[in-house]
């Protein structure tokens, strides 16, 4: 699906993949310095890349069946992709609820909280990689003129 002639799957991946990681820094800062501010701050950024992480992923879907039509090549990647970033979502979404429910009384991560948080972030950077590979190598999503 494109607006402009953009595809907003590709426009819209920027922001988890911006959020989610600043989300885990501003946790690990809170772990060592114990500043609520960064705490709050950690909860609005983890918000706000589930939500438009799971709106990538909507869009991406119908990509997925773009590239099934059109590229049945880049299928197996573009299958790697989509799943690997629709596991970080989840895990993010429920991490986020579980930070919901103590809202506006938010609790510190622990250290197994932020081991989970940078593997997530380790899988969001690998699931990428794929994304990047279906642009770069297969050419989805690029209009070539």
């Amino acid at each position: 699906m494109k607006v402009f002639g953009h595809p907003i799957h590709v426009m819209l991946i920027h922001f988890p993949t911006a959020l989610l990681p600043m989300e885990l820094v501003f946790s690990a800062i809170n772990y060592f310095n114990h500043d609520l501010s960064f705490l709050n701050a950690s909860f609005y950024l983890m918000s706000a890349g589930v939500i438009l992480g799971w709106v990538a992923i909507v869009f991406g879907a119908f990509d997925l069946i773009a590239i099934f039509e059109n590229k049945p090549d880049a299928m197996n990647k573009a299958l790697l992709h989509g799943g690997i970033n629709t596991i970080v979502i989840t895990v993010y979404t429920i991490l986020a609820y579980i930070q919901y429910k103590n809202y506006p009384l938010l609790e510190p991560d622990s250290v197994v909280m932020l081991i989970i948080k940078v593997l997530t972030n380790a899988f969001l950077i690998l699931g990428n990689f794929f994304g990047g590979d279906l642009i770069l190598k297969y050419r989805v999503a690029v209009k070539i003129e």
